[in-house]
């Protein structure tokens, strides 16, 4: 017998269902029934909360970066700049990235994740942005543009990213360096200050730990 709860608990329930199997199969190969089966119910009630597959992934998708971005910000608006930004740029968790990467590949197929990433992308570059901003005002670091160093580092820091966690052709010290190294040069860091702060990758627990 189906459990009987309420339209915002269904939700959820199925998003973190949805989450799940992302993180074990991956975007393109999660279905609706898929997702049903996983919560214990009818195809027809998932079609009543997603109408479509696509829907439904970037829906997960969505809810899932903004609960992780939402625990980044309180993280680097909490500890000093220069350790905010070594956090941000340092290789995360690999169910971090590989989740990210494959939504990178099946966004030109999915119009509703194509967006989600767009916004979060872009979301992503303004909170690294704000931790530029806080560095030269503390005097550790300068910037003229905030707006245009984040993204240059953002997509630095994907690029070796992809490097590492999907092929890896580059080690996790590597990878650290060279962004560490290309953010230190841009904003006017001591050499070796990033490193020396000893980051701790927080961010991506969430492909790991959805509920049921």
């Amino acid at each position: 017998m189906v459990t009987r709860l309420d339209p915002a608990a269904r939700r959820e329930q199925i998003l973190a269902a949805t989450l799940r199997l992302v993180a074990r199969d991956g975007f393109a190969r999660v279905t609706l029934r898929d997702v049903a089966a996983e919560v214990g119910v009818v195809h027809g009630l998932i079609r009543h909360y997603f109408p479509t597959r696509e829907q439904l992934v970037a829906a997960a998708f969505d809810a899932a970066v903004l609960a992780e971005l939402e625990d980044d910000e309180e993280v680097a608006e909490r500890v000093e700049p220069v350790e905010a930004l070594a956090d941000w740029l340092t290789s995360t968790p690999r169910e971090h990235y590989l989740v990210w990467i494959d939504a990178w590949s099946e966004a030109p197929r999915n119009p509703e994740l194509h967006a989600a990433l767009t916004r979060h992308h872009r979301d992503c570059e303004r909170r690294l942005s704000r931790i530029i901003e806080r560095l030269d005002q503390a005097g550790l670091g300068t910037s003229a543009d905030p707006a245009s160093d984040a993204r240059m580092l953002t997509a630095l820091a994907d690029g070796i990213a992809v490097q590492h966690h999907a092929i890896g052709i580059v080690s996790r010290e590597d990878a650290d360096r060279v962004v560490f190294t290309a953010a230190e040069e841009r904003l006017g860091i001591v050499p070796g200050t990033l490193e020396r702060s000893r980051p701790t990758a927080v961010r991506g627990q969430w492909a790991t730990n959805t509920g049921a």
